[in-house]
């Protein structure tokens, strides 16, 4: 049993959340509280159910209080989680932003666990993203927190690379498999007031915003091989546009082939051995499945 007071944040049905906290529940964690932020207030990318003992069945089972703070800013919130004198404040999968006077109360201060290579990828959904730029690998930072966002010194850190073809489900199992025995390593240097602490290279950090519509339109400027890549992480939710009409693209493949021994225009369809082409900087980018209205549409036909 670990003698350090923890206040764990999480969020109910976040496999981020549940699979880090019975770890440390399974290590003899001392959780003097749990704090989960209001149902339905989170945004995800994660689409699978959770299979792990959530936040709240875990605080039940194990007679943990259970905070549910409508805003972790209010003062009474803040005062309550004050008078549970905390060594250190755990957050994993906690979307609501801590101010200064919450993150002061811990003497060893508040740890957060976030999915990605820090600094690249702070705030929202780092795993759509990392697949979205094309990024070769992806992984998990611990870190401290400070007053902004995912900007703290970095404790520990996993990287796990990004295979071809990776749905954001199947890279955030790697990314959060790779991060739990830290957790571990984690409690021993709580315990013994050793953690690492290595300050983040500030020019490399990259903010991601919400997702818009806009982020889903395929822009032919880019990689045919990244392209392929956010397709193939929610297939039917990419489109390109076309005589002013959406086509959603369900499959695709690229051809290996140069592109600088013919004469084509970005954003123009080609037809190449009757298959709907679009010329990228690298390689071509073959439709194979195309939706319209929630229905299946022949590729070629739409070339004009």
């Amino acid at each position: 049993m670990y003698s350090k007071r923890i206040v764990y944040f999480g969020t109910r049905g976040q496999e981020i959340t549940s699979r880090h906290l019975g770890a440390f529940v399974e290590l003899g964690a001392n959780i003097v509280a749990c704090v989960e932020a209001p149902q339905g207030s989170i945004s995800t990318t994660h689409t699978e159910k959770d299979p792990y003992e959530g936040i709240d069945e875990i605080a039940e089972r194990l007679s943990i209080p259970l905070l549910c703070p409508v805003n972790p800013k209010d003062p009474g919130f803040i005062s309550g989680i004050r008078k549970l004198k905390p060594d250190v404040l755990i957050v994993a999968g906690y979307q609501f932003y801590m101010t200064k006077q919450l993150l002061e109360i811990p003497p060893l201060g508040a740890i957060n666990f976030h999915t990605s290579c820090l600094p690249r990828h702070a705030g929202m959904h780092p795993g759509f993203w990392a697949i979205w730029y094309g990024d070769k690998e992806s992984g998990m930072v611990i870190h401290y927190m400070d007053d902004g966002i995912d900007t703290g010194d970095i404790i520990y850190e996993t990287r796990v690379p990004v295979l071809p073809g990776d749905t954001i489900n199947g890279l955030y199992d790697r990314c959060w498999k790779s991060s739990v025995p830290l957790v571990k390593n984690l409690l021993e240097g709580l315990e013994s007031n050793s953690l690492p602490g290595k300050p983040q290279d500030m020019s490399r950090y990259i903010y991601n915003y919400e997702i818009i519509e806009k982020d889903f339109q395929l822009d032919f400027r880019q990689p045919a091989d990244v392209l392929s890549g956010r397709v193939r992480m929610a297939p039917g939710k990419f489109y390109f546009v076309l005589n002013g009409e959406k086509y959603y693209v369900q499959e695709c493949t690229v051809i290996d082939e140069p592109v600088y021994n013919r004469k084509f225009e970005i954003e123009v369809p080609v037809n190449i051995d009757n298959k709907l082409v679009f010329v990228t900087p690298r390689k071509f980018f073959q439709i194979v499945k195309v939706l319209k209205n929630g229905g299946n549409v022949e590729p070629v036909p739409l070339i004009v």
